[in-house]
């Protein structure tokens, strides 16, 4: 959040810097329309137009990565969200549904196969193992029931902060990036409170993965599938 002030500090400076050049460029140009062809014409010299030029690319820089991810933007339930925030509970929603279809559609990986996968690579792929959709018996897994952009990351059993590596790493997982450009995770610390769990603004994971209810989870942002959330 401190960025934003800073590059808005720079861009006015520059911004007022280009008015002035732009205002010396005119008071010249009307002195050489009056002193037709003598040497009191002085406008802009090329290192002038490409020093301008050179500060606000690097403002652009500056501004455009912050206001991307501190705009404020009004979410699908009314209330005003930052954007990182928006898209995160979108990728939330979108996985929710390929979990447990909609509240008007019983369609889904749970619908197929009467569980959840282990992770939520099992959208994309038969990572469990589970035997392939049987169009007589209309169980089986039917997937990729998520689209992927080939994204993949080293997933873990999450037990602590900062997506930890105990007890067993698993490599090479298909991911569903938050806002912040972390991986999504599911958690199931019992079969009725599995939840979707985004480590949120800080980037850090804060939400135990075995404390079903009661538990601190920071500014983590979850969405739990089963039931509401206890916690609200």
């Amino acid at each position: 959040m401190r960025t934003l002030p800073f590059a808005i500090c720079i861009a006015d400076c520059a911004i007022s810097a280009t008015l002035l050049a732009m205002k010396e460029f005119r008071v010249t140009s009307i002195q050489s329309f009056a002193c037709g062809a003598r040497a009191c014409y002085r406008g802009l010299t090329l290192i002038e137009l490409l020093v301008v030029l050179i500060i606000l690319i690097g403002i652009g820089s500056i501004l455009i990565p912050t206001l991307s991810s501190e705009v404020t933007v009004r979410g699908a339930d009314g209330e005003s969200r930052e954007a990182s925030e928006v898209v995160t509970l979108q990728t939330m929603r979108t996985i929710r549904e390929a979990l447990i279809g909609t509240s008007t559609t019983d369609l889904g990986y749970r619908r197929d196969l009467g569980t959840l996968p282990s992770r939520i690579g099992g959208l994309v792929e038969n990572i469990d193992g589970e035997l392939d959709f049987s169009p007589s018996t209309g169980r089986g897994w039917n997937g990729p029931y998520l689209q992927h952009e080939g994204i993949r990351y080293n997933a873990f059993i999450e037990t602590g902060d900062d997506f930890p590596t105990t007890p067993a790493a698993i490599f090479n997982d298909p991911a569903m990036l938050d806002g912040w450009g972390k991986p999504i995770l599911l958690q199931q610390p019992d079969t009725l409170n599995a939840r979707l769990v985004s480590a949120g603004p800080n980037r850090i994971l804060e939400t135990d993965a075995t404390d079903p209810t009661d538990f601190d989870r920071g500014d983590d942002i979850i969405v739990f599938l089963l039931t509401a959330d206890p916690n609200l």
